[in-house]
């Protein structure tokens, strides 16, 4: 061998020594995307309200015309999703090659963003294997159908690996701090304006905001204008998120006549359905704030629900299939805001945004009117109006929910990846998907090839093995955690093994964690069923992070000790 031939292949092993981990990721990431590249999707053409709302969304946006024609269905859901399948389509991306790829990058984000908690890169490659292959990345409903939910585990992902990295990285160079942060922000503003709910990763968001500046400013060796600087870049996700709301909401306004980015979380229908769901009723029932007779007394006190009380009548008829018992004819809270919606449509007052917003301007005056008049009875409401109002009975059931919920994602309880027939709407509305998509779309009768056979055997399989190992895992490093956070209480151990960043970085998973699930329970026992990984996306990647690092950490300090005991 040749001496120039010797010093290639020398600074060749060099190169792939210094890049192992990048090289290691783009392996898997191909292994992956292999994996599940050409799965035929599920088209639901047929939901309305649902799927073939965001392929309307995305086909208005490709033609140049917003989100479309204003109707009850136009600002209730984020537009972040559609923007994404108008991306996909101008770069004519299959769908079952974008969404895995996507969550692939955010996996990549977010062990990067935790890298510095570690002095070696081996429990990078385990936290990357464990969130690569979450079975949620490639399961039914949050893969193959063609909704909102298949963004919200990479979202999850590239918000918290982006905060980790901006506290992990507060005292490295203000630019550092600063690409994580808007990283961050991008990640924070996508999954804001894809669900109406994205609240529940705030306290995340806030929590490392104000721990990494408490640190800035007490760090005595950094001036005041580092700190200031500092300080300033910690703010840039919730800056980012500011601005984005500014401008979809300038937008809406510029299209529809309403300032918003959803008229679930901002508008006068806000408002007015919170206030509906303020009228303390006369009978209790089940997930139905505001039974039959509760609307009996409404019509009563509002003459603007009144004159459309036989389209509001019909409409909660029609949404009341949703309930359990139909015969009782009540609707679901999940469900009700859309029976009222629709029942406004339909008497006219959705021909543009002004009139609907003048409508619901004048049920929120007359039921204010009727509060303080003593005319209807007042009872404490959630802050968000999308959230039920709280009965004396849901403590216990909370918990009983909560415990349910914990069991449900731990234990990845009926995720599973299988061909799902599409339903059409009758007016070619599955080619439509296709068109958006760059992707086929499963067809009632149609045979499956071989190769997505095996490649289901091979995702279910993997699944298997999450399933099997969940919930022993989770009980472990809940343990693991709360031996952690022992040892963070005794300051020679907490130094000694750097702990507290370890912790603080836990603490923040799990509670993150929480605070969906809870959520979804909360959901659960008083609006619809909502206890299903769909709903429950985020929490999963939080969880798998949570484990494979608290487990680490553990061993690691455990190693350590029995080292200095040898010693």
């Amino acid at each position: 061998m040749s001496k120039s031939s010797g010093n290639l292949k020398n600074r060749l092993w060099l190169l792939i020594e210094k890049y192992r981990l990048v090289i290691f990721m783009i392996g898997f990431i191909l292994v992956k995307q292999l994996l599940v590249i050409g799965i035929p999707l599920f088209a639901h053409a047929g939901a309305g309200h649902d799927d073939r709302l965001m392929i309307n969304m995305a086909n208005s946006l490709i033609q140049g015309e917003w989100l479309g024609s204003y109707s009850e269905k136009t600002l209730v859901k984020g537009l972040f999703f559609p923007l994404f399948l108008v991306a996909n389509d101008w770069f004519g991306i299959p769908y079952s090659l974008s969404i895995p790829g996507i969550y692939s990058i955010a996996c990549v984000i977010f062990v990067f963003g935790i890298k510095r908690l570690f002095k070696t890169e081996f429990p990078l490659y385990l936290i990357f294997l464990a969130l690569l292959f979450n079975p949620i990345s490639f399961a039914d409903e949050t893969f193959l159908r063609v909704y909102r939910n298949s963004l919200t585990a990479a979202q999850v992902l590239v918000i918290s690996g982006g905060m980790f990295a901006v506290y992990l990285n507060r005292f490295e160079k203000t630019a550092v701090q600063l690409v994580w942060a808007v990283i961050a922000g991008l990640g924070l503003a996508a999954l804001w304006h894809t669900r109406e709910d994205g609240i529940w990763i705030i306290p995340l968001v806030l929590g490392v905001i104000i721990i990494t500046g408490i640190t800035i400013i007490l760090k005595k060796e950094l001036s005041i204008k580092e700190k200031l600087k500092k300080g300033m870049t910690t703010v840039v996700p919730l800056g980012i998120l500011i601005v984005s709301t500014i401008i979809i909401s300038s937008i809406n306004y510029a299209y529809y006549g309403i300032y918003t980015t959803n008229e679930l979380n901002d508008s006068n229908f806000t408002k007015a359905i919170k206030l509906i769901y303020a009228v303390q009723p006369s009978e209790e029932i089940e997930r139905a704030s505001v039974p039959r007779s509760t609307m009996t007394k409404i019509y009563a006190v509002s003459p603007s629900l009144k004159s459309i009380k036989n389209e509001l009548e019909s409409s909660l008829d029609r949404w009341s299939w949703y309930e359990k018992d139909a015969s009782v004819r009540q609707v679901e809270d999940g469900f009700f805001f859309w029976a009222l919606r629709e029942a406004v449509s339909n008497s006219g007052y959705y021909d543009d945004a002004e009139t609907a917003n003048g409508f619901y301007e004048a049920v929120t005056n007359e039921l204010e009117a009727a509060f303080n008049s003593g005319q209807l009875m007042r009872r404490p409401t959630m802050p968000s109006a999308l959230m039920s109002p709280w009965r004396d009975e849901y403590g216990e059931k909370l918990a009983s929910a909560f415990l349910k919920t914990t069991q449900y994602v731990t234990g990845f309880k009926a995720v599973k990846t299988s061909m799902v027939d599409s339903i059409d709407d009758g007016q070619n509305g599955i080619l439509l998907f296709e068109d958006i998509t760059n992707n086929a779309a499963r067809i009632e009768g149609e045979p499956i090839p071989l190769n997505v056979k095996v490649r289901l055997v091979l995702m279910n399989s993997i699944t298997a093995i999450y399933q099997s190992l969940g919930e022993v895992v989770f009980m472990v490093a809940l343990v693991v955690y709360g031996l952690l956070s022992f040892f963070v209480l005794i300051k020679k151990m907490r130094d000694k093994y750097q702990l507290m960043d370890c912790w603080l970085v836990l603490s923040a998973l799990l509670f993150s964690a929480a605070v969906l699930a809870g959520g979804v329970a909360y959901t659960d026992i008083s609006a619809y069923v909502a206890i299903s990984y769909w709903y429950l996306a985020g929490a999963y990647p939080l969880v798998i992070a949570f484990n494979v690092i608290a487990l680490y950490k553990m061993m690691e300090v455990f190693v350590k000790m029995r080292y200095e005991r040898e010693k």
